[in-house]
């Protein structure tokens, strides 16, 4: 069984609207019944007090007399009001009630209302009997002239007005149950209405997790869920764009593979069928093999390094970057340094002719990696006895240098031509690599 904070966000909103509204309702309701229950006493009270005071004057009209008169007019008295009136004289001894030969007569009543009368005040009390009944009590004194000669006691049945406050209770429980079933119905629709944008939401995060790239949502809803969903969309496109580089860097690696691979081969079939090849000739093949594996190591290295810089970019802006001030023709002398064995191995004359010195601010790292890249793609498609010359200089952009690209470079080739410098306004530097080899077709350049 799920527990409260596990159930869905739904069924949590309408069980708390309903629970506010049937809270509302309880305690309007309580508020209700105590002002009207206190409000129908205190009526109660009055009429009672009211009549007590009647039959107070009865008292002091025939309070000579209380065996006969004022039995009679107490008679009557009850027979009117539906109230049962007894007189006390000063002592609380009853002298007079509704009927003649009554117990009580004789007898001394304790009654804080009693006591509170034959001590010259008005004084009421509501007070259950054994047997069930509720029984409001009246004191009020008696005065033949200025002089208190007694008390009068009227009792009255309240059990009325207790019902009518039951049937009020009733009432108000009924009102409650229906108005807290309509408030579950509403929060019911009022839930589904809010969180239909988190279930759109949700059903596309299961798509997504189901490997549906393209997965997206309509923002919608609360200022909140608005920007849930607009950055659902964004996280989305990244890892779909992200998805389309990993493609990209595996065919592209499969291709590029796929090359010295098949030389290994076309090496090695025959070292493996022909028996009577001379030693010169399988020393040349397995120099040729040797290679071949060194080409595809450097490969590997060069696609290792490309997925390095692409973790690299993503990870941190170029503010975050190593930045500093570099001799960029220092820092490209290291590069055609470090690939002149390798342009030697193919047959390629590699020069470099650097210009006067220029400092730039950039990560040398990142230099030395793009002109590391271009050089090697030179060498790679020359053919041999051809040339890879790298120009280093500033001033005035080369002819055929492209717009700049987002990370602040810009990459060009037209006629075996490619360029690379750091944008940024005010002077230019700029780095060629100039070779002799097939060149790429304008109209796959980046």
């Amino acid at each position: 069984m799920r527990r409260p904070g596990h159930w869905p966000l739904a069924v949590q909103l309408s069980l708390a609207f309903a629970l506010v509204t049937v809270l509302a309702l309880g305690g309007s309701g309580a508020l209700l019944l105590y002002q009207t229950g206190n409000r129908m006493m205190q009526e109660r009270r009055e009429s009672v007090l009211a009549w007590g005071q009647a039959a107070a004057g009865l008292a002091a009209e025939y309070w000579a007399d209380p065996q006969e008169g004022l039995t009679l007019a107490f008679y009557r008295f009850h027979q009117q009001s539906g109230m049962r009136p007894v007189a006390v004289d000063r002592a609380g001894v009853v002298v007079a009630d509704v009927t003649t030969g009554s117990p009580l007569v004789g007898q001394r009543l304790t009654h804080p209302e009693v006591q509170g009368a034959l001590a010259g005040q008005v004084t009421t009390g509501t007070r259950r009997l054994p047997g069930g009944e509720w029984v409001l009590y009246a004191g009020i004194p008696v005065f033949a002239g200025d002089q208190q000669i007694g008390a009068v006691l009227v009792a009255a049945d309240v059990g009325a007005v207790r019902d009518a406050q039951r049937d009020l209770l009733r009432q108000l429980g009924w009102i409650a149950g229906a108005m807290a079933f309509g408030a579950v119905l509403v929060g019911v629709m009022l839930a589904r209405y809010l969180t239909r944008p988190l279930v759109r939401l949700q059903e596309a995060v299961a798509r997504l997790a189901r490997g549906r790239l393209d997965a997206r949502v309509v923002p919608a809803g609360s200022s909140e869920l608005l920007d849930l969903g607009r950055g659902f969309n964004r996280m989305a496109e990244e890892l779909g764009r992200l998805d389309r580089q990993r493609r990209e860097f595996v065919a592209n690696a499969s291709h590029e593979l796929r090359t010295p691979i098949a030389a290994i081969r076309a090496l090695a079939e025959p070292l493996l069928t022909n028996r009577s090849l001379d030693p010169a000739v399988y020393r040349e093949h397995l120099a040729d093999i040797v290679h071949e594996c060194d080409r595809a190591s450097r490969l590997v290295d060069s696609l290792l390094e490309l997925a390095r810089l692409d973790m690299r970019a993503e990870a941190r802006s170029q503010a975050d970057m190593a930045v500093e001030p570099i001799d960029l023709c220092a820092a490209v002398a290291e590069v055609v340094h470090a690939l002149e064995p390798v342009a030697a191995e193919r047959g390629v004359r590699l020069e470099l002719r650097p210009g006067p010195p220029v400092t730039v601010r950039a990560e040398v790292h990142l230099v030395q990696a793009v002109v590391g890249n271009l050089v090697e793609n030179g060498i790679k498609y020359t053919p041999r006895g051809g040339s890879v010359v790298v120009l280093v200089g500033a001033g005035p952009e080369p002819a055929g240098l492209a717009a700049p690209g987002e990370d602040g470079w810009h990459t060009a080739a037209s006629g075996g031509e490619s360029a690379v410098r750091p944008a940024g306004s005010g002077r230019t530097a700029w780095v060629t690599v100039t070779d002799t080899g097939i060149g790429i077709p304008p109209e796959h350049l980046g």
